[in-house]
């Protein structure tokens, strides 16, 4: 598995404490040139680990911006097992240690694919908001998601599970600055799905859609084109939010 360091880039990989159980991340700090550099705590989807955002944290970094990212319980190096309760403690957890980190800085959360489900039904439990908010390549709903699939099995489970993370419902409840981007050739999570997500959200809110574009792109080959709406995001002035 990879790590920054095997991309050249200084960091620290830590344990973070989540309800008895440990949760494995990479923390990069930007350059010292960089001054307070904004912060960004990525919540990322299925099927992954924190090896796989190496690129991104990368590229974060040579961008001035701070970067933390772990695996919930039951991923990767993480604490077993998995549980929808568990998760939702690690999802405060992480936050509430990577204010811990980098005490003064502005932070920013950002979640990809299912982890948006996670981040955004956690936010307003956080003692203390977040600067700003990124939702990318999300779903409408995990009942929603399942509905649209065109395997029957899929349709079937959509409508016997509870209805986890609506990410429509979750975010009327969050007041904060917010960007949603997807990319309209995106084939795991429609693009229809975070324009749900922004029509429900409450001010100041944006959306970017990008063009041609896949699912993982921004971690499996950060550029320029994807990143550069959230850079401007978390470099824009604007009002404390805590």
């Amino acid at each position: 598995p990879g790590t920054p360091g095997t991309l050249g880039v200084p960091f620290q990989r830590a344990a973070i404490p989540s309800s008895g159980r440990e949760l494995d991340s990479y923390i990069v700090s930007a350059p010292p040139s960089c001054g307070n550099s904004p912060v960004l705590l990525i919540y990322h989807g299925m099927q992954e680990t924190i090896s796989g955002w190496v690129r991104a944290q990368r590229f974060l970094y040579d961008h001035c911006v701070s970067s933390v990212i772990f695996d919930p319980s039951g991923s990767g190096d993480s604490s077993r097992p998995a549980s929808i309760e568990f998760i939702r403690q690690d999802a405060i957890a992480a936050y509430n240690f990577t204010r811990l980190r980098f005490p003064g800085s502005r932070i920013f959360v950002l979640g990809h694919s299912l982890g948006n489900g996670v981040m955004l039904e956690q936010i307003p439990r956080f003692r203390i908001p977040p600067d700003g908010v990124i939702v990318a390549g999300a779903f409408s709903s995990l009942r929603n998601q399942g509905v649209i699939r065109r395997h029957l099995l899929y349709r079937l489970l959509a409508y016997a599970i509870p209805d986890w993370w609506n990410n429509v419902e979750a975010v009327k409840q969050i007041h904060l600055p917010l960007l949603v981007v997807h990319s309209d050739t995106d084939r795991v999570n429609p693009l229809a799905g975070g324009q749900a997500i922004y029509a429900a959200a409450n001010q100041p809110k944006a959306m970017v859609v990008l063009y041609g574009l896949g699912h993982n792109a921004l971690e499996t080959n950060p550029s320029e084109e994807w990143w550069s709406p959230v850079l401007s995001f978390i470099r824009a002035p604007r009002a404390n939010t805590h």
